[in-house]
């Protein structure tokens, strides 16, 4: 039997130990668990969940916009997101007492020789100085419905002055007036898809033009494939980026495929620009019945030989369908000219004697 004295030395050391390490414990700082909603590590990140195959199944499709190629059927579709971006940082600027340019436009369409509808639709809006082109695209005749509703929508905005509630992020005026109508025609077309099974589907591209004369800008909204160029001092540029998934880097048959239109979701992303529009530019709005069919160097040739904005226009989609003519194509030119010196050429001119 062990002696009784080592037993009370042993048992001494172990609870002096205990204690020693509960004083220890006890005296350590308390540290907040990092479970705890707001103290995670910044570098610390919820994995967004994948969207299960029904929800896929139930989102709206686009499809494919390059019915112009030639191979049979249609790609398959993408589906459209939903946020507003734009591109235009500057300030509004007070609006001058007088013209500081002019601007003249003419508008032209044509089916092409391939569809048996002509999808496209524009409008010339003289007294708000503002052009627009929509494309269409849809089963049946639905594509025609988008994109009349589309400019009816986008003219009623600027004739009647209203263009929607405030939205975020906020623009100058002008460039918030580009983004609310072409929004308004957005959700006039969803609304007569939603209503007409015969729509299920339909959806546009837009492209538009805003000038303001008192202030020298033009404010350039677009969705979609169809273009503005701007012919300056013999060198066309292409203002609009197409919304295509060549655009984001695809190739191959897909490239073609919007990747976003106006009419598919409640929300489309509207990109606007402002220019300084200078005397002697042209500006053409087109539809991509014109752009893929006719190359840059023929149609900054045509613009720069032919001076006739109407003969042009004519010129331009004669070109497309002596190339194939696959698809519908619509343009519009608008020619700036310097407005004292126009006023001082038609006060110049002789007048008519009886």
């Amino acid at each position: 039997m062990p002696d009784p004295q080592v037993l009370y030395i042993v048992t001494a050391v172990v609870v002096l130990a205990l204690v020693a390490w509960v004083v220890v414990v006890l005296s350590r700082p308390v540290e907040p668990a990092q479970e705890e909603a707001g103290d995670k590590p910044k570098g610390d990140s919820k994995k967004k969940s994948s969207p299960s195959p029904e929800s896929d199944d139930k989102a709206r499709k686009l499809d494919s916009h390059a019915e112009i190629r030639d191979e049979p059927g249609a790609t398959p579709s993408i589906s459209m997101t939903a946020d507003v971006h734009v591109d235009v940082e500057e300030e509004e600027e007070p609006t001058g007492p007088n013209a500081l340019i002019l601007v003249t436009a003419v508008g032209r369409t044509d089916p092409g020789l391939k569809r048996k509808h002509n999808e496209d639709a524009y409008a010339i809006l003289e007294d708000h100085h503002m052009f627009v082109i929509a494309d269409g695209m849809g089963r049946h005749a639905a594509g025609e419905v988008a994109s009349q509703l589309c400019v009816d929508a986008i003219s009623e905005s600027f004739k009647k002055g209203e263009f929607g509630p405030a939205r975020e992020p906020p623009l100058p005026k002008r460039a918030s007036r580009m983004r609310g109508s072409i929004l308004l025609a957005n959700s006039r077309i969803l609304a007569a898809a939603q209503d007409n099974d015969a729509y299920a589907g339909m959806g546009t591209t837009v492209v538009s033009a805003y000038f303001s004369p008192n202030n020298q800008r033009v404010y350039i909204a677009h969705v979609g494939d169809s273009r503005c160029y701007r012919l300056r001092s013999g060198k066309l540029t292409q203002i609009t980026q197409d919304h295509t998934l060549g655009a984001a880097g695809i190739t191959g048959k897909s490239a073609a495929v919007l990747s976003r239109a106006v009419g598919i979701e409640e929300n489309v992303e509207v990109d606007v620009t402002m220019e300084s529009p200078l005397p002697g530019d042209i500006y053409l709005l087109c539809s991509d019945g014109l752009s893929r069919m006719v190359n840059n160097d023929d149609i900054q040739a045509t613009l720069e030989s032919v001076k006739d904005l109407e003969q042009a226009t004519k010129i331009l989609i004669d070109k497309a369908n002596s190339l194939g003519g696959r698809d519908n194509i619509t343009t519009i030119l608008v020619r700036v000219d310097d407005a004292k010196v126009s006023s001082m050429a038609t006060q110049a001119a002789p007048r008519a004697t009886t």
